[in-house]
């Protein structure tokens, strides 16, 4: 097994852990074996806990904010496509990558890498912020693009971090093709009628 294989599947295997159980209650030793190395090449390649956090979530945003934009660059007719678009892109890379929303939600309600997470978070919310900004320019002074960025963001992660929580209560799982496919049927529903209320429809 060469060194990007080993990394490979240090990354996988804290990726799965951290969704799992949450960063302090893995431990180095879960991560070596789960992901099948000697524990000490974990410090080898990645120094600290934090550090292998710090390159986890690296690899995630890297990958985010290049879907989201593209998302956000495709050319589209109206508002309401452009939105639905961006809100199924997202939506479609949260379920591609289970456990992104759970350990970013951990972090960010513990507060220890809460300054991680703000920093790589930035340049997308800008991005949203400004487009959303334009996007709002004929809208009731009380939709404001930080606000409405925010709440449409809540829609579409808690579905994914609240997974667990709506498989329990409902005792269906939340994450199958056909659930996925309806829930962004009503977030684009709910999100329609925003937009409805931006462009002054009745």
């Amino acid at each position: 097994m060469d060194a990007t294989e080993t990394r490979q599947r240090i990354l996988e295997a804290a990726d799965g852990l951290f969704g799992e159980l949450g960063f302090d209650a893995t431990t180095t030793r879960d991560i070596a074996e789960r992901s099948g190395v000697n524990k000490a090449l974990i410090h080898y390649h990645f120094g600290t806990k934090d550090d292998l956090l710090e390159a986890l979530l690296e690899r995630y945003y890297e990958q985010l904010g290049a879907t989201m934009q593209g998302a956000f660059a495709r050319p589209h007719k109206t508002l309401r496509a452009k939105v639905e678009d961006v809100l199924d892109t997202y939506a479609d890379f949260l379920a591609a990558h289970s456990t992104f929303a759970r350990i970013v939600q951990r972090e960010v309600a513990s507060g220890r890498h809460i300054e991680r997470v703000v920093e790589r978070t930035l340049p997308m919310f800008q991005l949203g912020v400004a487009w959303m900004s334009e996007a709002l320019t004929k809208a009731p002074r009380d939709l404001d693009a930080v606000n409405l960025l925010t709440t449409v963001y809540g829609i579409v992660v808690t579905w994914f971090t609240w997974g667990e929580v709506v498989r329990r209560l409902t005792g269906k799982d939340p994450f199958s093709p056909a659930a996925l496919e309806a829930r962004k049927r009503h977030v684009r529903r709910v999100v329609g009628l925003l937009i409805d209320e931006v462009e002054g429809r009745k």
